[in-house]
């Protein structure tokens, strides 16, 4: 079976690579190992415009939001699902140092913030907001495993999907070609996660992983919240009752087993969001890849021209990855550059 190429791995960053090469005309197949969970399946999935310490918004940001909005409603069009939400965050601060730093940030009419923060406007005592707060317009999350099921089922339709695990030590190179078992693809491209620690191809990408948990539960009295919510921890409300909210960074772990570990430490980020009581409906824990200073990592190995990399996407990934993903395509298909930080090749760490 000849292809243009093989990609590894179907969470969100193998999703993103396949949609921009199929628009592209390309002949791919995706190779997925179908478990029922793992990162991207477990993902928040959230849209935050402004982080950090000190609100912020450049121009490459807004670029990349743009795009990522635009590519989801595309998305959602062709497959007829409905997997990306716009929510307003209701950004509440910690102390009063935090709350110095956002509210003395300029957001006039025509300065660069303007058109993202906005008075708070929540009922008095449902939250923890003894500091104030602000509505941050231009949020969302991203329904991730809606969007990978979708995906998955766009790829069958076009018989480009297929269950299995790609060992890296079955996969053989040339100068113009890569095989696997009976494929022969012009490259093959490896997003799949943090596994690729154990991959022959990428072993020399320093990187470590995580286990985080999110929970599932049931808040009564804030039935009808129509913000997401983040002070610290996030809570993202899925209608009526139910939440989520998350999450964690635990090291050393590797069981994707739901433990007390897990749900004692969100229960307690939660704590500090809300006063008010709530019920454990759900828990998920995956492992996640953490490569330095949350870089995304992409391009073509330095050693081996038909293999290929996406990875890291990290907790933006939902914004930054349709850019990243049209990057990609575009840097295998017509030779143009990647962005230097992003380019595997200038990043030999």
């Amino acid at each position: 079976m000849k292809i243009d190429y093989l990609i590894v791995g179907q969470g969100l960053a193998g999703s993103l690579i396949a949609w921009q090469l199929l628009e592209r005309g390309k002949r791919i197949l995706v190779v997925d190992r179908d478990e029922e969970v793992t990162s991207s399946k477990v993902a928040a999935g959230l849209v935050t415009p402004l982080t950090g310490l000190r609100p912020g918004i450049t121009p490459a940001f807004e670029e990349r939001l743009l795009t990522a909005k635009k590519f989801y409603w595309d998305a959602e069009e062709t497959t007829g699902a409905r997997f990306f939400y716009h929510l307003p965050i209701a950004k509440l601060f910690r102390d009063e140092t935090e709350a110095e730093a956002w509210l003395s940030s300029d957001t006039s009419e025509g300065k660069p913030l303007h058109p993202y923060l906005a008075p708070l406007g929540l009922t008095p005592g449902l939250l923890h907001s003894e500091h104030g707060g602000l509505k941050m317009n231009g949020g969302g999350w991203l329904n991730v495993p809606v969007f990978l099921e979708a995906t998955r089922q766009h790829l069958l339709e076009r018989a480009a999907y297929a269950i299995g695990r790609v060992n890296a030590d079955e996969v053989t190179t040339s100068q113009t070609s890569a095989h696997w078992r009976n494929i022969e693809a012009s490259k093959i491209i490896f997003a799949e996660g943090w596994r690729s620690r154990s991959n022959r191809f990428f072993d020399w990408i320093k990187m470590h992983s995580a286990l985080g948990d999110i929970l599932e539960v049931r808040i009564p009295a804030l039935t009808g919240l129509s913000e997401i919510v983040n002070r610290g921890a996030w809570l993202l409300p899925l209608g009526g009752d139910r939440f989520k909210t998350g999450s964690n960074y635990r090291h050393n772990v590797t069981s994707t087993i739901p433990d007390e570990t897990g749900r004692t430490g969100i229960s307690g980020k939660l704590k500090t969001v809300t006063p008010l009581p709530f019920e454990i409906i759900g828990h998920q824990c995956a492992v996640r890849p953490i490569i330095r200073r949350s870089q995304i990592f992409c391009g073509i190995h330095p050693a081996y021209p038909t293999i290929a990399y996406f990875n890291g996407l990290g907790s933006k990934g939902v914004v930054n990855g349709p850019w990243h993903a049209a990057r990609l395509a575009a840097h295998l298909i017509d030779s143009e550059p990647l962005p230097q930080e992003a380019d595997i090749r200038g990043n030999l760490i």
